[in-house]
């Protein structure tokens, strides 16, 4: 039952006579009040979307893990000489990484260990960064990315020791990923 019948229901006959003759619209919603339903509901809707957008602003949970391998005699996914150190992101997905920390402190003293990243780019997976570190002359936790980096493909961390002694150790990682 519409709003204008329900009312109809609680009126005298005469006064809805007397209504409906000198304001035939009296039961009925002007189709501008319509329109404006229509608009507030679009805009809950442009609200709702805005609110997702925001929420993203928060960040993914930070990441943090170790990865044991054979950085020095190993084979990393590039095919270059290290160990594969973690996988960021996802093909064909934006975000935004924020920082990525590589901690050294538990390799041998005086190794060089390098740091490799690579992304897809043109389709084909590419070196994007190299950087060499001296443990013990270097800090240890690494800022290898302070700042913002958009990615749009995975970007695949690779780490390489020139010491034997870093085989079957452990390097630890730590990032923060925001969702674009």
């Amino acid at each position: 039952m519409s709003e204008g019948q329900a009312y109809k229901n609680k009126v005298k006959p005469e006064t809805i006579v007397w209504l409906e003759e000198n304001y035939p619209s009296f039961f009925t919603f002007p189709s501008d009040i319509t329109e404006l339903i229509n608009d507030f509901a679009d805009l809950a809707s442009d609200i709702a979307e805005l609110k997702e957008q925001i929420s993203k602003l928060a960040g993914l949970e930070p990441e943090s893990d170790s990865v044991t391998a054979n950085w020095q005699s190993g084979t990393g996914t590039s095919g270059e000489a290290g160990a594969d150190l973690i996988s960021i992101g996802a093909a064909g997905t934006r975000y935004k990484l924020h920082s990525l920390l590589v901690n050294i402190g538990a390799l041998t003293p005086g190794a060089t260990i390098t740091v490799k990243l690579f992304m897809a780019v043109a389709g084909t997976e590419r070196k994007v960064y190299e950087q060499a570190f001296t443990q013990g002359t270097d800090p240890d936790g690494l800022w290898i990315v302070n700042g913002t980096l958009a990615i749009h493909e995975v970007l695949r961390v690779e780490v390489e020791s020139d010491n034997a002694g870093d085989n079957g150790l452990a390097i630890d990682y730590d990032y923060m990923l925001e969702a674009m």
